[in-house]
């Protein structure tokens, strides 16, 4: 049954499956030309227009990116972050946040219930956990807490401590070939708690933003766990492309 429906699909589809597929398993790393149409076409045994079809369908997803002169690439994190939709803090009068990193602490760590549940994990797994701010004009604004899982990327935490980089998803791409192609994220609103007081200077009770946010790999893997506390006078907002 499931062979005769995988002969049914139109050939450009499984094709870009299999492209895909070379795509997840690291063959072509973020930044990588691809092979050209017609290479790709010979390859497979399909015509040009049906590899074009299949490469057209990845660019719309925004996990290839066709270069005019240069040929096809593989996406980076930067490529979908210009075009996706992206949901960004900024001020009261549209000026943008979240300018500076500043770490606090990262340390290897058993995940708890909650990071278990969102990463899809056994509670107690290893996981590197990693604390820091986000700084607008050196003010703290941002309270970030992320988890993320070791069994997939082996030493995440001590790489993050070494490097300690501002754009987290560039660093899993360099390293371990990751694209997080979606994340799913909720906001609500909260009263500051006593860690918030230290860390971001506000009053205790006073309203706050609190962002969950949940990474996820090619495969729909989840990776990445991110719990943010965003002062008040922040605004969440989101770009379309």
């Amino acid at each position: 049954m499931a062979e005769a429906a995988e002969a049914a699909k139109p050939l450009y589809l499984r094709m870009k499956e299999d492209l895909l597929r070379r795509v997840q398993s690291g063959e072509w790393r973020p930044g990588e030309l691809v092979p050209s149409e017609n290479a790709l076409a010979a390859e497979y045994g399909v015509s040009v227009g049906t590899a074009r079809k299949a490469i057209e369908e990845l660019a719309d997803q925004r996990l290839l990116v066709r270069q005019r002169g240069r040929g096809t690439t593989v996406a980076m994190h930067t490529h979908r972050q210009e075009v996706q939709r992206y949901y960004r803090l900024v001020t009261s009068d549209g000026e943008r946040l979240n300018q500076e990193t500043a770490y606090i602490d990262v340390n290897p760590a058993r995940a708890s219930a909650q990071e278990a549940r969102a990463l899809g994990i056994s509670r107690g797994a290893h996981i590197a956990r990693v604390r820091r701010l986000r700084l607008f004009r050196k003010r703290p604004l941002v309270i970030e807490n992320l988890a993320l899982r070791e069994d997939v990327m082996p030493g995440i935490g001590v790489l993050i401590d070494a490097t300690r980089p501002e754009v987290l998803y560039q660093l899993l791409e360099r390293q371990y070939h990751i694209i997080i192609a979606k994340v799913q994220e909720k906001v609500t609103a909260v009263k500051a708690e006593a860690n918030d007081v230290e860390l971001l200077g506000v009053a205790l009770g006073e309203p706050m933003l609190q962002i969950e946010r949940i990474g996820f790999d090619l495969k729909g893997t989840p990776l990445e766990w991110r719990m943010m506390r965003a002062c008040n006078d922040a605004h969440y907002v989101s770009e379309s492309d």
